[in-house]
């Protein structure tokens, strides 16, 4: 099970996935059910390093995510 931990407003997104042979991220974020408007806006973390769309996800990683303000 990969761990998916969300922060702030965020947290009702958290959950765990089984994702056995590795998944990357993008393909991942359908599975936490995350408004798109907000996709954008958000960082995903794993290790200290964030996470672009193409890293790989697997089982046994725990991976943060944070909503980014934006706006002026």
């Amino acid at each position: 099970m990969a761990k998916f931990i969300g922060h702030g407003i965020l947290e009702i997104y958290s959950k765990e996935l089984d994702i056995a042979d590795g998944e990357k991220l993008s393909n991942v974020m359908s599975f936490l059910n995350i408004p798109e408007n907000l996709q954008e806006h958000i960082v995903f973390v794993k290790n200290g390093r964030t996470l672009k769309d193409d890293d790989l996800i697997k089982d046994g990683d725990e991976v943060h995510f944070y909503i980014v303000p934006f706006g002026g």
